[in-house]
Order: structure tokens, then C-alpha cells, then sequence
């Protein structure tokens, strides 16, 4: 269940709930020796946050493939994942995304590692909204430093602030923050 802070240039502040995203991953390919994994999935966006408040929303399906391996004290992970809003009020064309990351995160201690993520996001279909900007075709990059707090077994806390790199951008900067739990 992610929290969400935003705080547009043109609007108000808005914080609250967002959308609740619940994922299943299936193992690929797995080495102990290099400390490596290869993992696919899906992952269903139920929309729990409020769209009016621009904290969600979204009814979306997004399948995706994602690979890490360990080296050292260095975790690199990437992934890519394509999204398909489902929502029924959409008029027009439903928006779809591709998304691509790549991660490294340095292992303070077994519970604490702090990461740089480089994010690329391209909206390849979908109407724009008359207030947004046109993002359609666009290439957008994010960079976005963070950090994991790992208190359990399974249950990871995470944030992290997601910047603009690129004059194609949905947002100035926006402060994620999760709560992941494995079972």
C-alpha cells in the first residue's frame, strides 16, 4: 500500500493513499554461483487511491520481466514491464505504458541499503489530458535515490524521491514510499 506526496507547481499539495498494487512472480532461472535470479510476473493495480486527488486511480495490468544479481556488496537489478489501464471510465484510447529500470543499491548492513534508480518511461498510447502534457511518443528519464529498511524477514520498507532528467516529464518530482511484504 504506497503513500503518495504531491506537490505541483500549479495546484495544491496532496498526500494520502495510493493505489494498491498486488504482484505474482514466478522464478525463471536462478544461480547460486554468480548470485544471480531471472523473474517474470504480473502485477494488478486495484485503484484505491483518490483520482480527484491525483493520488490514483488506475485499474491496470502489467506484465514484466526483472533480473539481479548480487556483486559484492552491490545489488543491480533491472526490469521492464508494460501497463494497460483497464479503467471502464476511460473515453478514447486506454492508455499504455512501457517502463524500463535499472537499480544498484549498496548493502549498508543486512537491514538497511540505500539505492540510485535510473527510470525510463514512454506512453505509447492514450488520449492526454487537457491539463498534462503531451507525453505520447516521448521519452521520459527519472532518476530516483532511495533507500530499503529491511526490519523482518520479508517485510521491507521502502522511499525514495523520483526526479526529472529529461524535458519530457508527467511531474517536477514526486516522494514515493511502500511497504513490501513477500509470502
Amino acid at each position: 500500500m504506497p503513500l503518495v506526496f504531491t506537490d505541483p507547481r500549479d495546484g495544491t499539495s496532496a498526500h494520502g493513499f495510493g493505489d494498491l498494487a498486488v504482484q505474482n512472480k514466478f522464478l525463471l532461472w536462478k544461480s547460486v554461483e554468480h548470485r544471480a535470479l531471472v523473474a517474470g510476473g504480473f502485477e494488478l493495480t486495484v485503484p484505491s487511491g483518490s483520482e480527484r486527488r491525483g493520488l490514483g486511480g488506475t485499474a491496470a495490468v502489467e506484465p514484466f520481466l526483472t533480473a539481479g544479481i548480487a556483486l559484492g556488496p552491490f545489488d543491480v537489478l533491472g526490469d521492464i514491464r508494460y501497463e494497460w489501464n483497464i479503467n471502464s471510465h476511460v473515453v478514447g484510447q486506454r492508455e499504455q505504458t512501457l517502463t524500463a529500470n535499472l537499480a544498484a543499491g549498496y548493502r549498508v548492513s543486512p537491514w538497511f541499503t540505500p539505492f540510485l534508480e535510473l527510470n525510463t518511461v514512454t506512453k505509447t498510447s492514450g488520449a492526454a489530458a487537457e491539463d498534462a502534457p503531451q507525453l505520447r511518443d516521448r521519452l521520459q528519464f527519472y532518476l530516483t535515490p532511495g533507500f530499503n529498511v529491511r526490519p523482518l524477514p520479508g517485510v521491507t520498507f521502502r522511499t525514495g524521491r523520483q526526479l526529472p532528467v529529461s524535458t519530457a516529464r508527467q511531474f517536477d518530482s514526486t516522494l514515493h514510499g511502500a511497504m513490501v511484504w513477500e509470502f
